[in-house]
């Protein structure tokens, strides 16, 4: 049961006076005169789920509990706060909350509250009792001799916003002249590059719309499937060259493209593409290629609609999974490699994904395939729009996602098209012959993810 301000003054002087009449015990009582909030933690709380009824239309609701003691809270001794960097999923009840509060040297933990009067009201913490986190709240904690206290303001920070949202918007950039196209990301700008008149043409992202590039070299009608990063390079191949432009206008030579028919990516140590006879790579910004092992035959490499995607490993630094998707005789083919960095590292050979009678969910057939990695997944669009598939594990098994799927004013009919992502997780859709550039954004992707322990 909560107590007002008169009966805790009233339990601290009664310490203090039942430990004077004690002095005559054989063992030393020691008091201190310093204490803080060790640790913060939360048990099991409400939650209210949004669903969608039986109808498909109709909205549902239902509540259930979640376990909340995996949410590390954070104690700043120095600003006298206490908070979780992670928030609680949306939907938890931050109205009815039961935390379990430690102290040092044994200190006493006390609510200080907002009366109806404005003035504070003093509370007793108990365990049993549910605290309204929907606002701030500030508690203190005594020392043993009831003579000295430390404030602190806690927060339970609760999403506002369903990880899983997620809205595809429109804006109008001027492409309609502009076929097939390819979006990249260098360093921090968004660029579009694509087909139109014979030659390729680009565009560079400003604020919310697009501004035409102004190409001081004029580049061949296949250079924007050519283009790729690597830092914050663009590189291309055009009439037989190597380019390279820091700016996607000025472009420079860096040696002739003897032998390789189309780039494919980077890391931040290599460059990959494509020959005649398998794939090659470059450790000096192709300057210079040398052949890459693979373990079948070139045959099986994908001829069109080739995607490339890099995904840092999770636990080694200076590894990547490498992953090549694309088209070969009418059939969806997958590459692998694991690219190992470090020091003293063996060469890995790329791996070809046979065909696996035992694997229902590879990748279908789609026209104009375009694949990129999204989040922790890769996500594939191409054929009508109408199904977008997304692999969690570098391309071996494919799921249809609902999550994605394209709104029907982006048109479903199949046709050349960009897909692309950048470093705000945005996906990026463009469609031949339409002037429009589409967005959307996951929202769990764009929650900042800087979450710190901190239990004194």
């Amino acid at each position: 049961m909560i107590k007002n301000h008169s009966s805790l003054l009233l339990l601290l002087v009664s310490m203090f006076m039942l430990s004077s009449c004690l002095s005559d015990t054989s063992d030393e009582i020691v008091y201190y005169d310093d204490t803080a909030v060790t640790a913060f933690k939360l048990g099991t709380l409400n939650i209210t789920y949004h669903t969608t009824a039986s109808d498909g239309v109709t909205d549902s609701t239902y509540t259930s509990t979640i376990d909340c003691s995996g949410y590390h809270f954070n104690i700043d001794q120095v600003g006298q706060t206490i908070y979780n960097p992670d928030s609680l999923p949306v939907g938890v009840d931050a109205a009815h909350v039961i935390a379990t509060i430690s102290a040092k040297n044994s200190g006493t933990v006390v609510l200080n509250l907002h009366a109806k009067d404005g003035s504070d009201s003093l509370a007793y913490y108990s365990l049993s009792d549910s605290i309204d986190f929907t606002n701030p709240v500030r508690l203190r904690v005594y020392n043993m001799m009831g003579t000295a206290y430390r404030q602190y303001t806690v927060h339970v920070n609760v999403h506002q916003q369903s990880g899983d949202e997620f809205a595809w918007q429109s804006t109008e950039a001027g492409l309609t002249a502009m076929g097939a196209r390819r979006f990249v990301e260098a360093g921090s700008t968004m660029y579009l590059f694509g087909q139109s008149n014979g030659a390729t043409v680009g565009f560079r992202k400003s604020g919310n719309g697009w501004t035409a590039l102004t190409l001081a070299t004029t580049l061949d009608a296949d250079a924007y499937k050519n283009m790729i990063v690597k830092g914050s390079t663009l590189y291309t191949l055009s009439n037989g060259s190597l380019l390279s432009s820091t700016d996607g206008e000025t472009w420079n030579t860096v040696t002739a493209a003897t032998g390789l028919t189309q780039l494919l990516g980077a890391t931040a140590k290599r460059m990959y593409a494509l020959t005649a006879t398998g794939i090659s790579q470059s450790t000096d910004d192709g300057a210079t290629w040398t052949a890459d092992a693979i373990d079948e035959e070139a045959a099986n490499l994908p001829a069109t609609d080739v995607n490339f995607v890099v995904q840092s490993s999770r636990t080694n630094d200076d590894t990547y999974n490498l992953t090549l998707l694309g088209k070969r005789d009418g059939k969806t083919v997958v590459w692998s490699k694991v690219e190992e960095d470090a020091d003293n590292s063996d060469a890995q050979p790329w791996s070809f994904y046979p065909a696996d009678e035992y694997n229902r969910k590879t990748l279908p057939s789609l026209a104009n395939l375009q694949v990129v990695l999204y989040g922790d997944e890769l996500v594939a669009m191409g054929g009508d729009f109408t199904k977008v598939y997304t692999s969690p594990d570098q391309g071996l098994t494919w799921d249809t996602n609902t999550t994605y799927v394209l709104p029907e004013a982006f048109g479903y009919a199949a046709a050349p098209f960009a897909l692309g992502t950048d470093s705000s997780h945005h996906l990026y859709i463009s469609k031949s012959g339409s002037g429009l550039v589409w967005s959307a954004q996951l929202a769990r992707l764009a929650w900042a993810d800087n979450q710190q322990v901190f239990t004194k």
